[in-house]
Formats: C-alpha cells, sequence, structure tokens
C-alpha cells in the first residue's frame, strides 16, 4: 500500500520563471532532492532511496556521490587511525 503526497508551493514570479521552468521537470528535482536529503539523515537507507527514484542501486549510488552524500558515516579520525597517521590512536605495527 502506498500514499500520494503532494506539496504547492507559491513562489513570486520572477523565482517561479528563473528556477522552475517545466513544472514536471522541477517535481522530480525537488522529489530526487528530498529523497537524498532523507538519505544523508539516516531516514531512509541507500537502497531505499534508490527504489523511491525508480533508480537501480548502482545508479542511485552515482547520483549520491554527484550530489555529495556520504552513503558510510565514519567518526572523525577514522581514516587516518586506519593508515596509521602518527597521534591517531594507532600504529602502523598494530
Amino acid at each position: 500500500m502506498s500514499k500520494a503526497v503532494r506539496l504547492e508551493w507559491e513562489l513570486p514570479d520572477s523565482l517561479y520563471d528563473a528556477v522552475i521552468g517545466d513544472e514536471h521537470q522541477a517535481a522530480d528535482q525537488a522529489k530526487r532532492a528530498l529523497v537524498l536529503d532523507w538519505v544523508r539523515l539516516g531516514r531512509v537507507s541507500v537502497r531505499k532511496g534508490a527504489e523511491l527514484l525508480g533508480l537501480g542501486y548502482r545508479s542511485f549510488i552515482e547520483v549520491l556521490a554527484a550530489h555529495r552524500v556520504p552513503v558510510c558515516e565514519y567518526e572523525e579520525g577514522w581514516l587516518d587511525r586506519e593508515l596509521g597517521v602518527p597521534g591517531s590512536g594507532r600504529t602502523t605495527g598494530q
């Protein structure tokens, strides 16, 4: 089962003409932006985001990369510790 979501937004004519142009294309862009934000916030998974946009998993990963939405979250300093950077809490011999 699913439910339709409708969004209505009044914009000044000048902004509408400059930003919206084609309503169908603008609706698709808004939907993509919302799904990307949900993934970024952890509200939906990458797989669910791909499904919501009707994309394959790999295609959606490319969309995430193009919009700089991280797929994985690592704590600060993780890469330095993995690489054994001095002062990061891990040495290369461990």
